[in-house]
């Protein structure tokens, strides 16, 4: 078949902005990814949409042509873990240095109420293999939580389970063996309007808690964090994933899936490090009702104001999801979308352009 038929029978969302391609990379809904001295700067394709904007500056080459979806992925299968799951808290509780908790961040009585969490990391059997190994993590931060669920996304409430979703990706062999980790809300304010939800989320503290549980298990690669904030998780300008791509290290990536996308927080986002991948990916079939083409607007002239570096991502996506649930079902589609292309450095996977 043609690419003119491939496209006419491909039912691909719009797409909002990419950045300029790099000359000689893979094209279609792929992303090559290779590793820098200090961190993996990626000669990266994003996801091959319907072309519907201009690109970030003159001269941008133009996007690639949707690719028809990939064959679908099996489910996520039920049953145990095939890993350990770890529990910590910020501030530490007592007796935490002898139960290897989390020992980083300030004494108890100088931690603000409003970023007190529970984390939770899981190690997968095939992390776990070569505990000096440095790997990367995946940091994901869950939305508002009114329900006060502890956990959520790793293990607590039904959305899902971010845990598995990494899991079934390593086993299938598209991922290298990663960390997961996941703050939980402690003050039910923290996390009940989503726009002030995770205020002033120190990144560096939450790794340095989650590194020391992990301890004699597992270690973290800071070169190579992948935070992902959902809904909430990446509303507040003041927090969540903006002030955690602040971090001292910068992240590798962020992923901001299904946000409230308002103007106020697109200019931090695109200004991300210049060595930070940032994908915007959203739906609008049960949450049509946002600013998206003034998030758009900002976050292109954030990006014309602070280019990132060659070939690093700051891209914008619409997608489909055809799962039940749109708004939650989101998180896989992004996780299992992106996943693969930001952590393999010797291969472009094809990315599919909706939900399996």
């Amino acid at each position: 078949m043609t690419a003119a038929g491939r496209l006419g029978r491909a039912r691909a969302p719009r797409a909002a902005l990419a950045v300029p391609r790099a000359p000689g990379a893979a094209g279609g809904c792929a992303l090559r990814a290779a590793r820098g001295v200090a961190l993996r700067a990626a000669l990266a394709l994003a996801a091959g949409l319907a072309a519907a904007a201009a690109p970030v500056r003159a001269g941008a080459q133009p996007r690639p042509a949707p690719v028809a979806a990939a064959k679908a992925a099996p489910g996520l299968r039920a049953g145990p873990l095939d890993g350990a799951t770890y529990d910590y808290e910020r501030p530490p509780a007592s007796g935490a240095v002898e139960q290897g908790a989390a020992q980083a961040g300030a004494p108890a009585g100088a931690v603000p109420p409003e970023q007190r969490w529970l984390g939770r990391a899981f190690v997968h059997r095939l992390a776990a293999a070569e505990p000096a190994r440095p790997l990367p993590i995946l940091v994901f931060l869950h939305g508002t939580n009114a329900a006060q669920i502890k956990y959520r996304w790793m293990g607590g409430g039904q959305e899902g389970d971010v845990r598995r979703i990494a899991a079934q990706l390593m086993e299938a062999g598209q991922i290298p063996p990663i960390l997961v980790a996941a703050p939980s809300a402690v003050l039910p304010a923290a996390v009940a309007v989503a726009r002030t939800s995770w205020p002033a989320f120190d990144l560096d503290a939450f790794l340095d808690a989650t590194a020391a549980r992990l301890r004699g298990v597992a270690t973290i690669d800071r070169t190579r964090v992948i935070v992902a904030g959902h809904s909430g998780g990446g509303c507040n300008r003041e927090g969540g994933v903006a002030t955690a791509v602040r971090a001292s290290i910068p992240v590798h990536a962020a992923l901001v899936i299904d946000t409230c996308m308002d103007v106020d927080i697109a200019l931090p986002l695109s200004q991300s490090p210049p060595a930070t991948h940032v994908v915007v990916s959203w739906q609008t079939m049960s949450w049509a009702k946002r600013p998206i083409a003034d998030f758009r607007r900002a976050f292109q002239r954030g990006v014309e104001a602070r280019p990132a570096a060659p070939g690093v991502l700051r891209e914008l996506e619409q997608l489909q999801p055809t799962e039940p649930m749109p708004h939650d079902a989101m998180v896989p589609l992004v996780l299992r979308r992106w996943l693969p292309p930001l952590l393999s450095p010797d291969a472009a996977p094809a990315v599919p352009c909706v939900s399996p």
